[in-house]
């Protein structure tokens, strides 16, 4: 999905966003990663591709400051600042691409979900994991969510909110057009990379440590219970991968 696209589908996306299952199982994955992260009242935090800002929301809410959403999409950004405005967390929004992101802290944790499969070449997914780092303090941590590839396409596909529409071949790596089940129904595309892919483009971009975590999906409720996170997990849509 381009920047054209998130500033046309912008309300509706954010919307399916908060009530999408697998959006709440990478939040508690994220959330769950954070806290091994440590303290973080008082220390810096950017979410690259913020969207409307759910993930820089939890960053701020675990204590986080400053806090720094960056997205490419004025409507998103929009959005998200429409959201501070009316539930203030001390949070700046900032419209730039992540392939020439300027350097705007030393932050301690940097989260990006669903940033890097956007990259049409390994080029650019490089210069992406070279602008998180340049914004991170030395000892800083990234939590990257990724697509996982392969199951999660042809399997569950109520638990992990899309299907595949077309595999187009061809470029550094296939192109998959994707739609996410809302009603109606709301088209996105982006790169299938592989883990060796992403780990190559970060270690290149300064990353001397990679590590991968599956998704931890949250206790079973009313609205989701043991049997459809059960279903998640046998083709999970994400994974989590921790840079530093």
């Amino acid at each position: 999905m381009n920047k054209t696209q998130y500033d046309v589908i912008g309300r509706r996306y954010a919307e399916m966003k908060e009530n999408a299952a697998f959006c709440v199982a990478d939040s508690f994955t994220l959330l769950d990663a954070l806290r091994a992260c440590g303290d973080l009242r008082g220390r810096p935090a950017l979410d690259v591709a913020c969207g409307h800002g759910d993930i820089t929301r939890l960053l701020a809410g675990r204590g986080a400051a400053p806090v720094i959403g960056v997205d490419v999409s004025a409507e998103m950004v929009r959005l998200a600042r429409a959201l501070e405005r009316k539930d203030p967390r001390g949070i700046q929004y900032v419209v730039a691409d992540a392939t020439a992101l300027p350097v705007l802290g030393s932050f301690a944790v940097a989260t990006a979900s669903y940033l890097f499969n956007y990259a049409p070449t390994r080029a650019v997914k490089r210069a992406m994991f070279a602008a998180v780092r340049a914004n991170l303090a030395p000892d800083g941590t990234l939590l990257a969510v990724v697509p996982n590839t392969g199951l999660f396409l042809e399997e569950a596909h109520g638990a992990t909110g899309a299907r595949l529409v077309e595999r187009v071949p061809g470029g550094e790596a296939p192109l998959m057009r994707m739609e996410f089940l809302s009603d109606p129904p709301m088209p996105f595309a982006y790169y299938e990379w592989q883990r060796s892919d992403y780990e190559r483009a970060a270690r290149e971009a300064g990353f001397g440590e990679v590590r991968w975590r599956s998704t931890r999906t949250p206790p079973p409720d009313e609205r989701w219970d043991a049997a459809f996170w059960e279903d998640y997990q046998r083709a999970p849509r994400s994974s989590l991968m921790i840079c530093r």
